[in-house]
Parts: structure tokens; sequence; C-alpha cells
């Protein structure tokens, strides 16, 4: 990653003190890869189960502040890939590390934005080597569809200007080489949209070929494996940009918001 952008990012991320903080897992694999390459380099544990309808908590004893990986926090530590302002002048949690809220990309100028992973963002920030083979490359590139913006002209430039910041050449010279169809063989082939769910009992399930992806990362990728009780009921609510021009509108207790769209947004309240 350039000196110029990682300067940016909020001060907490370059504190590499082994395990002062846990972390919270939400349900896919850019979340657990990401929490799995905050346990490689800063030691910090998944606590917490996040599926935007409910927050479940491993030890409930342990007191450590937890970072949110890929999630869009209002409030907290978080590693995020989303666009979490609707208007330009809109509040942006100061603790994000978000390339999104960096740059001020909102609803207006949204089609700006960095459309790759959090996984990505956090892979070009602690300046991991990247996969040996064009495959563990291509799939770094799958996790939340990372390629897309390539083969979409309303992103292409952007997207490439991203990658040239953040220090993946190779990767934009993966994407020329190989076609959107290529990409797509690959996250159907390892499962990458595959969810992580609790099941009735409370354990983290999933479908997703851990030790396969294990082998193309290099990071050790696993759930963790004790029980998750419920600690907080969450309410999940959907919004247009056209109704509400500012994240100030909204009522209640906000824990996360994203625009899932130029005019579509997702939050969470409490």
């Amino acid at each position: 990653m350039k000196q110029e952008l990682k300067e940016k990012f909020p001060e907490w991320c370059n504190d590499y003190s082994q395990g002062q903080h846990t972390t919270i897992l939400q349900d896919d694999l850019d979340s657990l890869l990401g929490c799995s390459i905050e346990k490689m380099v800063k030691g910090n544990d998944i606590n917490y189960f996040y599926n935007f309808s409910n927050l479940y908590v491993e030890q409930q004893s342990d007191k450590r502040k937890a970072i949110g990986i890929d999630l869009a926090l209002h409030k907290g530590k978080s590693w995020c890939n989303h666009v979490v302002r609707i208007h330009e002048d809109d509040y942006v949690n100061p603790q994000t590390a978000n390339i999104n809220a960096i740059y001020n990309i909102h609803s207006g100028n949204y089609f700006n934005k960095y459309a790759m992973s959090t996984v990505l963002t956090m892979w070009s920030y602690y300046d991991l080597p990247l996969p040996k083979s064009d495959e563990g490359k291509a799939l770094l590139l799958g996790i939340d569809s990372g390629y897309l913006g390539h083969y979409d002209d309303r992103f292409k430039d952007v997207h490439t200007k991203y990658l040239e910041i953040m220090g993946f050449t190779k990767l934009i010279d993966l994407l020329k080489a190989h076609s959107k169809s290529d990409f797509e063989s690959i996250q159907q082939c390892y499962k990458t949209k595959a969810r992580i769910q609790l099941n009735s009992e409370g354990y983290l399930q999933t479908t997703l070929p851990l030790a396969d992806l294990q082998g193309f990362f290099d990071v050790p990728i696993e759930l963790p494996k004790r029980q998750f009780t419920l600690l907080r009921e969450l309410r999940d609510h959907i919004g247009n940009t056209h109704s509400i021009e500012s994240k100030s509108k909204l009522k209640g207790k906000i824990i996360s918001f994203a625009l899932t769209g130029k005019k579509k947004f997702k939050y969470t309240i409490a």
C-alpha cells in the first residue's frame, strides 16, 4: 500500500501489540479470512458473531474491546469496505479502517468507490505476500466478487486505480489475462459465497472448504469451536436515498450502516 494512503488509516491499525482486542465475525468469507489475518498478525481472536439480526458472544467474561471485521460499525474499531455516507457531510466513524471513508465516497459519487473486499484492504495494509499461484490470486479477487469492477465500464478505471494504490499490479495483470467467467468458475468451485451460520446449539458451521482455502492463502482459517450465546437482539432495516438524504435522519441507536447501491442502504439498530 502506498504510504500516502496508509497514513490516512486510523492510528490503531498500526498498533501491533499482541492480543489486545477480540474480533467480531460476520457471516461470510470476507469476514472470516479477515478475522484470520487479524489473529495471525496481531493475535486477536474471534469472540463475537454478528448476523445483522443478533449479536452473539463466545466468552462473555472477556472484556477486551472488539474489532469488527468487514463490518460498517457506526462506532468502534472496524475493518470495512462499505460506502458509509449517504450525503457527503454525513458522520463517519473515525475508527473505521475503510478506503471509502478515507476518500469521502457517498451516494453522490458512488461510482468512485473502492469495490473490492475488506480482506484485500487488510492484505495491502499489512503488506502480506500475494498467493503464489494464479488460482490463489484469483480466489483472493473472488472474495466479495472483488474482480467485478474490472469488467464494468462504470468502475474499470477506478478499480485499476485502487489496485495500483494498494500495490497490486500483479492482480491487474491477472484480470487482464482472464475473463469474468474465469473468476465466476473459481467462486463456484470453492463456494466463496457460502455463508457462516449458528446451528441450533450455538456452534458455528459453514460449507466453505476451509482446508482448501487455507492452502492457497497460507493463513490459518478456522471457525471457533466453542458455543456462542445471544448477547443482544438487533433490528435490521433497508432504506432508500430518495426518502432519506442523510444518516442524521435515521432514528434509533445505529449499530452498522452501509450503502448497498447508489440509492439503497441497509442499517441495524439496537
